[in-house]
């Protein structure tokens, strides 16, 4: 037996604590925070080089400082996943879980061992190598443009699909754009994304709209494997206001105000997952209601109204409409706040849950799925 941890690669994550290799093998880790003030996301590879029959035939996986992770709450819906030999990734069953003595939870598994390579992430990861198995199903449909650097020098990329006309406004296609994974982690976000990417290059009738989106917004923490979630220097969702407080933001804003100029802009949807062991289903968070109610407001309360229609009871939350009470490390502005004090349209952001939307087990052809509805519900608006 030659056990050892493998995290040197993108969206890589986890600070192993202790490997037992002995006749019960066991792997004690826990997520990194990366200077984070917040922790949840983890990826890493198990391999043993050295795999010997006369070991036994389980190994256990041991998580410490559960709650310490965002949303620690239930444990039963804490579902991991593990991929052995490049099969497909798989969710793991409830933990067992035991106390020690001063409370603190273990959470554990037990896997299938020997075994060569074992990939073990909270979430079904999405990276470069996703978003391009979905563009080369599109067909061509998306054109892929560089828009800036983020903070760290890397080439950010967004999606357009060629519709746009900057003449005469009544003329202009409505204009909808999408952004993903503002927090690095929230990978559920990437892969509703992908169903609604796959929706409007199936449906040409989406010509009528123009659509730009923003695979990963926050590009840098994608790479490096962080949550992103109130990361420091500034948490990217939280940097919108006027001076803008990441250099990704501001790359955004001036990319929001191109789109603007060539479109009439009708919809931001900005995607993001909740914490860790929310189960109920897919939720929006909406701007805070005026004193008055004003035509944003109807506006915004009809695309509700078409988004939780189309996405059913199999994955909308009760309730589906949210304002958002938690609080934040920042009071400055989110994206929504930014497009609609910019442009006047509704912006609306979404959480996703990580495993379950309600009895509904969650994989990427559920994700993909929900964000299929959400392209026909947007689709038909007009």
């Amino acid at each position: 037996m030659a056990l050892h941890v493998l995290k040197r690669f993108a969206g890589a994550n986890v600070r192993v604590l202790q490997i037992v290799q002995s006749s019960a093998p066991e792997v004690i880790f826990t997520p990194d925070p990366h200077g984070g003030a917040e922790v949840l996301w983890f990826n890493f590879k198990l391999e043993d080089a050295d795999p010997s029959p006369s070991v036994p035939d389980t190994l256990t996986l041991t998580l410490r400082y559960f709650r310490n992770l965002l949303g620690g709450g239930d444990p039963q819906y804490f579902r991991p996943l593990i991929r052995q030999q490049k099969n497909s990734w798989r969710r793991l069953s409830p933990p067992s879980v035991r106390s020690l003595a001063d409370g603190q939870p273990l959470l554990s598994w037990t896997i299938p061992y020997p075994v060569t390579l074992t990939e073990v992430a909270f979430c079904y990861p999405y990276g470069a190598d996703e978003l391009q198995v979905q563009l080369a199903r599109s067909k061509g449909y998306w054109r892929e443009e560089s828009i800036g650097l983020t903070q760290s020098g890397r080439v950010m990329t967004r999606l357009d699909n060629q519709v746009m006309d900057g003449g005469d406004v009544a003329g202009r296609p409505r204009g909808l754009y999408l952004l993903a994974r503002q927090h690095s982690g929230e990978t559920p976000g990437s892969w509703v994304l992908d169903g609604l990417l796959e929706g409007f290059s199936r449906n040409r009738s989406g010509n009528k709209w123009c659509v730009w989106a923003i695979p990963f917004a926050n590009l840098d923490g994608v790479v490096a494997g962080d949550y992103g979630k109130d990361t420091f220097p500034y948490d990217l969702n939280r940097a919108w206001g006027s001076p803008p407080m990441r250099h990704e933001t501001l790359v955004l804003q001036r990319d929001m105000r191109r789109w603007a100029a060539l479109c009439r802009p009708e919809l931001v949807l900005d995607l993001h997952a909740p914490g860790a062991c929310e189960h109920e289903g897919m939720y929006l968070f909406k701007a805070n209601p005026q004193t008055a109610e004003t035509e944003n407001d109807r506006a915004q309360q009809t695309w509700i109204n078409v988004l939780q229609q189309q996405l059913g009871a199999e994955f909308a939350a009760e309730p589906f409409a949210r304002i958002a009470t938690h609080g934040s490390r920042w009071s400055t502005a989110r994206v929504t706040d930014f497009v609609r004090d910019t442009f006047g349209c509704t912006a609306l952001s979404m959480e996703i849950p990580y495993g379950f939307c309600g009895d509904t087990v969650m994989t990427p052809k559920q994700y993909r799925e929900a964000g299929r509805r959400l392209a026909r519900a947007i689709l038909s608006r007009w």
